[in-house]
């Protein structure tokens, strides 16, 4: 009996609408087990419960309008999820595979791909990206893709040849074999989850999120994820103590303890943070060293004092591995310190403003220097140093203008200065601002005029 017609008519009747005296005769209980029991519940009848004069009906009202709500948007869900396969379909392709892999960011185990071809006009419903079902619901629409798909194929890249390679490129090469173990003929269009396509001999379309925007490529997601897990279940009882049923190589506190306790293992991927971390052997002294000088360095200035006895020859020696690893830093730490000079200047600018200047250049170039800021105010021209920090100095910043520094900054400001009018009767000066940087509190800014005397004229 339909939700919508009359339960209390006579059944050799022809059944008859539900109306608000029918609903009347109802007690809560036996309308919720009717709305229990309806696949679908028309909007009119929806409307009359909504509007029962009981507040138990009008609740079970608004769950059904959810209810009904959350099946339009699984089912609009569900068709955008076949309209990229359903195009091609329409073209005249018969052969469209989706490809995903699965372990990338595990710390053992291999990288797993799986391509996937389904028959034109093929729907399994509900189905999604492996990573928002429940295992149980993997297993289930792995099997039923096994059964109704056209083709599958896998491909396994070990963690050998992932430290090898690098996982992008284990993950490209898993791809490839999974879509040649397809068999032949091979796919006339290749759907691949990403912002890069393996480079397989088919024509391939990159697409990003395409495990939850292609039906396709959410199946060879499910089947690469089945396959890997039960891949690590079997590992499992190959090398006990890590817990790869359970984690199935994923990097859990439990997993990592077990690293640290027992030491890698065949299946660890040697070029991943934590297991490299481990077999790295224990740091020099004199890299230590030159590790705590360039973090602790809160300026580009000082950083560079602190990598000049790398840039001498002969003066000190580290393994190459090492000297690596300082340049990595050093240039992470120059590039930091270069966005707080861009913050310090911005601020000093924003100071200078506000005390009546007006900025007239930022890094001015010419003759071989640079100078941060340029201003004016009434008849004087400011060519301006800018010294920032992310902590207070222990010296004074206009200690800081060393010698060469300031014939750098004389020489631009003749050349800037050559650039106005000959007649131009204008006073000039060196100023130093100060710049302390204080995360999200203003900066602390301290400016320092005529630091230095020099002759520009």
């Amino acid at each position: 009996m339909s939700i919508n017609s009359d339960p209390t008519a006579d059944s050799s009747s022809r059944p008859r609408k539900i109306t608000a005296r029918v609903l009347a005769g109802l007690n809560i209980a036996q309308i919720g087990a009717l709305l229990a029991k309806a696949p679908t519940v028309e909007r009119r009848l929806c409307a009359l419960l909504e509007k029962d004069r009981r507040a138990g009906v009008r609740r079970l009202a608004v769950r059904e309008r959810t209810r009904q709500r959350l099946r339009e948007a699984e089912e609009a869900r569900e068709a955008r999820m076949r309209e990229l396969e359903s195009r091609l379909w329409d073209s005249g392709l018969t052969r469209v595979a989706g490809v995903d892999e699965v372990g990338r960011g595990c710390l053992a185990g291999p990288v797993v791909a799986a391509a996937v071809v389904l028959k034109p006009g093929t729907v399994f419903p509900g189905i999604d990206d492996s990573k928002k079902l429940k295992p149980e619901q993997r297993l289930q629409y792995r099997d039923d893709i096994a059964v109704r798909a056209a083709r599958i194929g896998i491909g396994v890249v070990e963690a050998a040849d992932i430290d090898r390679l690098n996982i992008l490129e284990a993950s490209m090469k898993a791809m490839r074999q999974a879509l040649a173990r397809l068999g032949s003929p091979g796919p006339e269009h290749v759907l691949v989850d990403g912002a890069r396509t393996p480079g397989s001999p088919y024509v391939e379309t990159a697409i990003v999120g395409g495990d939850a925007r292609s039906a396709s490529i959410a199946a060879a997601s499910i089947v690469a994820k089945v396959h890997r897990d039960e891949i690590m279940v079997s590992l499992d009882r190959r090398y006990p103590g890590y817990g790869f049923a359970s984690n199935k190589g994923y990097g859990s506190g439990a997993h990592l303890a077990a690293i640290e306790k027992r030491g890698p293992c065949p299946l660890h991927r040697r070029s991943f943070g934590p297991v490299a971390d481990l077999l790295r052997p224990e740091p020099s002294r004199a890299y230590l060293a030159f590790e705590e000088s360039f973090r602790s360095s809160v300026s580009l200035a000082q950083l560079a004092r602190a990598a000049g006895p790398l840039s001498a020859r002969g003066r000190i020696e580290l393994p190459s591995a090492e000297l690596a690893g300082l340049r990595r830093l050093y240039r992470e730490r120059r590039h930091r310190l270069s966005a707080v000079g861009v913050r310090g200047e911005a601020a000093a600018a924003d100071y200078l403003e506000v005390c009546g200047y007006a900025v007239l250049e930022r890094q001015y170039r010419g003759a071989g220097g640079e100078v941060d800021l340029i201003a004016r105010r009434d008849n004087c021209l400011v060519f301006v140093e800018v010294k920032t920090r992310l902590q207070d100095g222990s010296y004074p910043p206009e200690e800081r203008v060393r010698s060469r520094k300031r014939a750098h900054l004389t020489r631009t400001a003749r050349h800037y200065l050559a650039r106005l009018s000959p007649a131009s009767d204008i006073e000039s000066r060196f100023d130093v601002v100060a710049v302390v940087l204080r995360g999200r509190r203003a900066p602390k800014i301290r400016h320092l005029k005529d630091a230095f005397q020099a002759s520009v004229r």
